[in-house]
């Protein structure tokens, strides 16, 4: 989908202090192989706040680097992996109140990794179809057992805490949205469904690398499962491109999904003519994977560390279980905004 007059109005990040990978290789958290294979440096872990807290953290600071006020903003879209601090409890809806007060609308989106770039698809359309307005997208996930083993849950994903913000507007930004894209193949939810249904609620640690193995030694192996995924990938960025208007050639950089080094090899692969330096690898290997946050994190990394500046392209590249893949690209007009002070409701 092509879009005109969408921009990004604000990027935010909150970031807890990192852990080093040969830290957690020395305690026994992590393995020696797999953290040589993944490259991975460090992780951010978060000790105190709740996901829905450092979400909450991410969209002040978003809102204080735009020129939207927190009454401006009409639709939330908050996205996350893993538990928010509560059973049976609209997220959502406590970013909401504490970012932009209690009348906008607020869903949370649950489509795993994808959910923050989908947000940005579903946010685009919403702003469209009422001809103007903001929209907040945010993302949390803390990581801890005894429900994750940050370490251990998925092989070559070491997992990271932290909670990201996007603005998006229809008033202008420091950015612009030209287009997004969204692909899907249903047909590989089972790959981390495992080998059956449960009654109850099973207590982790979540073991996602065995429920991967299963599905491999029972629907086709891996080489079926990665083609279809490489498929959706592929069209999912193809149908980006095509609708902005853009060749990979003229992109500045690239928002990759965080992951270890071979999972890196496999995008890169995908993405001909790209360069590993124009990706955000350096952010990612540093911070681990912030769930659905890793998009927004990137792009924001792209800007402040100056890899990208006014007049570049940049492809956002998103994909979760489900499978669900969405892309989009900007096109970067100008710096992010310096902070304004901003009154927060309480």
């Amino acid at each position: 989908m092509q879009w005109d007059n969408i921009y990004i109005a604000g990027l935010g990040v909150y970031l807890p202090e990192p852990v080093a990978a040969a830290d957690a290789v020395a305690a026994g958290e992590y393995d020696a192989e797999e953290s040589e294979a993944n490259g991975i440096i460090s992780v951010l872990v978060e000790k105190e706040k709740a996901a829905p807290e450092m979400a909450v953290l991410a969209a002040r600071d978003a809102l204080s680097h735009s020129t939207v006020e927190p009454s401006d903003v009409s639709l939330v879209f908050h996205s996350s992996l893993w538990y928010q601090g509560v059973d049976m409890w609209p997220a959502a809806s406590y970013v909401a109140r504490y970012s932009v007060g209690n009348l906008a609308t607020a869903f949370d989106l649950q489509q795993q990794c994808n959910a923050g770039v989908g947000a940005m698809d579903l946010a685009a359309s919403r702003l469209a179809f009422e001809q103007g307005g903001a929209a907040l997208l945010t993302t949390g996930d803390r990581f801890c057992l005894p429900g994750v083993d940050r370490w251990r849950t998925e092989q070559g994903l070491p997992y990271g805490d932290g909670g990201a913000a996007m603005v998006l507007s229809t008033e202008g930004g420091f950015a612009r949205l030209l287009s997004t894209a969204t692909v899907s193949d249903n047909g590989l939810e089972q790959v981390l469904r495992g080998p059956r249904f449960h009654d109850t609620y099973q207590p982790g640690p979540l073991d996602i690398s065995s429920r991967i193995a299963h599905h491999f030694e029972n629907h086709g192996g891996m080489r079926a499962s990665t083609v279809r995924l490489a498929d959706a990938v592929r069209s999912a960025v193809t149908q980006a491109l095509a609708d902005s208007k853009t060749e990979l050639s003229q992109l500045g950089g690239v928002v990759i999904p965080a992951a270890g080094r071979a999972k890196l090899d496999w995008q890169l692969s995908q993405l001909v003519g790209v360069e590993e330096h124009q990706t955000t690898w350096p952010f990612a290997r540093t911070h681990g994977h912030l769930g659905a946050g890793d998009q927004f994190a990137g792009l924001r990394h792209l800007l402040v560390e100056g890899v990208v500046t006014a007049g570049d392209r940049v492809l956002i590249v998103g994909g979760g279980a489900g499978l669900t893949c969405t892309c989009a690209v900007v096109e970067i007009l100008g710096g992010l905004p310096a902070a304004t002070e901003r009154t927060w409701p309480q």
